[in-house]
């Protein structure tokens, strides 16, 4: 089912470190001349955690530990998805300036000034896990690619081109459970004579639209259920630039179609990243409340659901 015109998904992250005292960090940027928070694209072959690190270490000259995942923010008319990342900075004062920053400061969370995207900062400020699609207004959009077009140009004539973004296979895989929580959402292969294992659902992301709208579409079409999808988890595989968004969401139990099956409070033969996401969607959430597996980081499928 088709979202919209097909476009790669591009992938950046946006940094919200704080000071010990609560303040928040904040750039000026030099493209735009605009209060934001550190960030940036994710490059080929990076780890999104270790992007939001290099990002703000390059633009605000602020080293920080404890990243993690905090949001997700899809910006309608750049098919840009921006994963947010919280930090705390160390003792060290940020840069004055940098090349890419005409200013860095440190604000409090009641003092944040004007900025584009501030419904970012906002819930970075308020420690909100959200998932949001942020739309700019038409004459504001036009402005913004505008002036990223001339810092492309200008980069380009001394010397300095950008290389483009690269593709990354991103997917949405959703952990679906019945309200009572004993059953979790499965699907039969589609191929005939394919592996015997079900599968949870999963779709490959554009840049058409959100990876969680994405998601919902596809399974009101082809299970019929409408489900409030929230983001739980993230898988990556850096050297493969493949990346899965791991949502959860409980439904009242109603009959499927399409293949779809409710699975027992056992789980039900399952590869092992998707028995794994399982059971890590029903764990209580530690100071990260998104929980986060690189590729080369072994998961434990275990045996129940739900303790």
């Amino acid at each position: 089912m088709m979202a919209g015109q097909s476009q790669p998904l591009r992938l950046g992250v946006m940094s919200a470190v704080f000071r010990h005292d609560g303040a928040l960090l904040l750039s000026r940027r030099g493209d735009l001349n605009v209060w934001a928070l550190p960030g940036g694209r994710l490059d080929a072959g990076e780890t999104l955690g270790n992007a939001a690190a290099r990002e703000t270490l390059e633009e605000a000259g602020v080293r920080a530990t404890g990243w993690c995942p905090l949001g997700l923010y899809f910006l309608e008319g750049f098919g840009r998805l921006n994963v947010l990342y919280t930090a705390q900075a160390d003792k060290s004062l940020p840069a004055s300036r940098t090349p890419e920053t005409l200013e860095n400061r440190y604000f409090p969370p009641a003092n944040i000034p004007p900025m584009p995207l501030a419904e970012i900062a906002a819930d970075a400020a308020g420690h909100v896990a959200a998932c949001r699609v942020l739309v700019t207004p038409p004459r504001e959009l036009s402005w913004l690619k505008r002036r990223l077009a001339l810092r492309y140009v200008g980069n380009m004539l001394r010397g300095r081109p950008e290389p483009k973004f690269p593709e990354f296979q991103v997917r949405a895989v959703g952990v679906i459970f019945t309200s009572e929580g004993s059953r979790v959402l499965t699907l039969k292969p589609r191929t005939p004579g394919a592996s015997p294992l079900r599968a949870l659902p999963r779709i490959a992301c554009d840049g058409s639209a959100a990876p969680w709208d994405l998601l919902q579409r596809e399974l009101t079409y082809r299970l019929g259920i409408q489900p409030v999808l929230r983001w739980c988890g993230l898988w990556q595989h850096a050297a493969a630039n493949r990346i899965e968004l791991v949502f959860s969401a409980d439904v009242p139990h109603r009959d499927l179609f399409r293949g779809g099956e409710w699975s027992g409070a056992r789980i039900a033969p399952l590869p092992d990243r998707d028995a794994a996401y399982v059971r890590l969607a029903n764990q209580p959430a530690d100071k990260c409340a998104i929980w986060t597996v690189n590729h080369d980081e072994t998961l434990h499928a275990g045996d129940i659901i739900r303790p």
